[in-house]
């Protein structure tokens, strides 16, 4: 096996002062860093996510969000997963939102098709390829896992199982075969036995890390939610899990320019500009933050630590 070295390019300096301007404009990491629990507010959504109706979202007449892309709008299954899993943080923090965290988690389940798939409603431009309607992502397969992770341990009900056990087993088809599943054997041949989960299942993977670290946290919910009842899919979220932790542990690397991450690998295996946002940072600190707390693997923890190094002065040498 081979991971190639990776040398930051001095042209990446100018593209991380640029980010590191636009991060500092309003986010605070420290509202979303979490000792994860699978039954908790997930990722403190509950006290820190707000949805309000503006030019991009709106609701229907049942108060699902819909997402505005191009001239419509549409149901996106990532939005509706985190709005339920705000609404379910809101619930046990005290808030009467029980019955509107089932339904929406009962609305996603509509959204499935008949494989387990939750598709996309709409095309979308993509900057490595264009998706068409019916479009999938390993993000919404996982975030949806831990919609309904915690939905099933607070109703029991044997439809929110079914649904997931069907959401998993897609999740876990290869993209070859229109799934979400693949390997890092675009960076190095050598490396078809480390797994990943694409949001964006383009050939080659451009091995987007937040949707890849969402994606583990439903495989870890459903694992553990479900272990007693469920178990042969209870053992399958297991396995994928521990395979996605390794991947992880060898990949972060390739994410650090000098001084900020990037969201994808499109600089390295597309040869294209590092690929970054204000928002995105701070995001992968409180995903690898929460996957540390799961797993106890150091290099997420030495990695939390840098990242939060380039962006907080308290933790600059």
């Amino acid at each position: 096996m081979i991971w190639p070295d990776f040398n930051i390019k001095p042209e990446y300096k100018d593209i991380v002062n640029d980010a590191l301007i636009r991060y500092k404009k309003g986010l605070n990491y420290k509202l979303y860093l979490q000792d994860y629990d699978p039954l908790g507010d997930y990722l403190n959504f509950g006290c820190n996510n707000r949805y309000y109706e503006n030019e991009k979202i709106t609701f229907d007449s049942n108060g699902i969000p819909k997402v505005k892309y191009g001239t419509d709008f549409y149901y996106n299954p990532v939005t509706i997963a985190q709005f339920a899993l705000t609404l379910y943080g809101q619930y046990i923090r005290g808030n009467k939102k029980r019955e509107e965290f089932l339904d929406s988690v009962n609305f996603l389940i509509s959204l499935q098709d008949s494989s387990g798939a939750l598709p996309y409603a709409f095309d979308y431009p993509y900057y490595l390829g264009d998706f068409k309607k019916g479009w999938v992502s390993g993000m919404a397969q996982g975030q949806a896992l831990s919609a309904y992770a915690r939905a099933y341990n607070l109703s029991k009900d044997k439809k929110i199982l079914q649904a997931g056990n069907k959401c998993l087993k897609f999740l876990l088809n290869p993209i070859s075969s229109g799934g979400t599943l693949d390997s890092m054997k675009y960076l190095h041949p050598s490396l078809d036995q480390y797994i990943t989960f694409e949001e964006y299942p383009v050939t080659p993977c451009s091995y987007t890390l937040n949707g890849f670290l969402f994606t583990l946290f439903g495989l870890y919910d459903w694992w553990k939610v479900t272990k007693l009842e469920n178990p042969k899919f209870s053992n399958l979220a297991e396995q994928f899990y521990l395979k996605g932790i390794e991947t992880t542990k060898h990949i972060l690397k390739y994410y650090d320019i000098g001084g900020y991450t990037t969201y994808d690998l499109g600089h390295v295996i597309y040869n294209k500009p590092p690929k970054i946002s204000g928002i995105y940072h701070f995001i992968h600190i409180y995903l690898l933050h929460a996957l540390y707390s799961i797993s106890n693997e150091k290099v997420l923890l030495d990695y939390t630590k840098l990242w939060i190094s380039y962006v907080d002065d308290d933790n600059k040498k």
